[in-house]
């Protein structure tokens, strides 16, 4: 798996959210529902249209921490006016960031393989921030794309 780990400031994001359940199998049935809508209702285009600092591409951010209500945003990063959209700060964070190729069922998989194979084994453990998804080319069949993964050392 090909991968980069690094330390990132806190961002802004907006855009568009909902809840998550926290039976994540219930989430595969939500998330794709979401962003078909997006599509068809002009969200895309306009979130893309108001992109202005990295990461630059659209995002799908789940942010599932302790203390609030799991969400998941369709957002851009965004400096400036949120013309109207839901906004959420990610905050700093170490993140072990994957790149992929292939279709939207190729993130899925990507992201099993990562939480599988490659945590248990990588000397580090999930930190308390959301996952990312950076849609750098989102062409449904021929996608280019990074997953975050917040991140810790782990103790010994």
């Amino acid at each position: 798996m090909n991968y980069r780990i690094e330390t990132k400031e806190a961002f802004r994001i907006i855009g568009v959210s909902a809840p998550l359940d926290k039976e994540i199998e219930n989430n595969f049935a939500v998330v794709p529902k979401m962003w078909q809508e997006a599509v068809e209702n002009g969200t895309i285009q306009k979130l893309a249209a108001m992109m202005n600092t990295p990461p630059m591409g659209l995002l799908g951010v789940s942010a599932c921490n302790d203390c609030e209500q799991w969400k998941y945003f369709i957002a851009v990063s965004r400096t400036g006016e949120s013309g109207g959209f839901e906004e959420y700060i990610v905050p700093k964070s170490t993140w072990a960031i994957f790149s992929g190729t292939g279709t939207n069922q190729s993130i899925q998989e990507l992201e099993r393989q990562i939480i599988t194979e490659w945590l248990p084994t990588s000397g580090y453990e999930y930190a308390n921030a959301p996952d990312i998804e950076v849609y750098l080319n989102p062409d449904p069949q021929n996608a280019q794309y990074e997953v975050w993964i917040p991140v810790a050392k782990k103790k010994e």
